[in-house]
């Protein structure tokens, strides 16, 4: 199981552990068997793990996919209305995704 670190802050309150507030100091990231990938914070208090989300190829392909549209977004020739129906296409069909990755991951728990 291999992790990273991504940079961002935030605050938060251990409501399942300690109950202790604390700052999240960015998301790690665990490769799970099946090219799952499990993204996550950890209290650093009493290490109750909050899992964000869960991703597999077909979630990370419309999340590169997604990132290419708002590219386009940038261009003044570009459909905005189109490509604004795009990325709310391919955002329901992200949040499904991770809805059916995190339904095998945690067994529908």
């Amino acid at each position: 199981m291999s992790t990273e670190r991504n940079n961002k802050t935030m605050p938060a309150i251990c409501n399942e552990g300690c109950n202790k507030q604390f700052e999240v100091n960015g998301f790690q990231t665990a490769r799970l068997p099946g090219a799952i990938e499990k993204t996550y914070f950890t209290c650093p208090h009493c290490k109750h793990e909050y899992v964000a989300f869960y991703t597999d190829m077909e979630v990370r392909e419309l999340q590169a996919k997604i990132r290419r549209v708002q590219t386009k977004l940038q261009n003044p020739r570009v459909d905005q209305t189109e490509a604004l129906k795009q990325v709310k296409d391919i955002q329901a069909q992200i949040k499904a995704g991770m809805d059916r990755v995190r339904t095998v991951v945690e067994g529908g728990l």
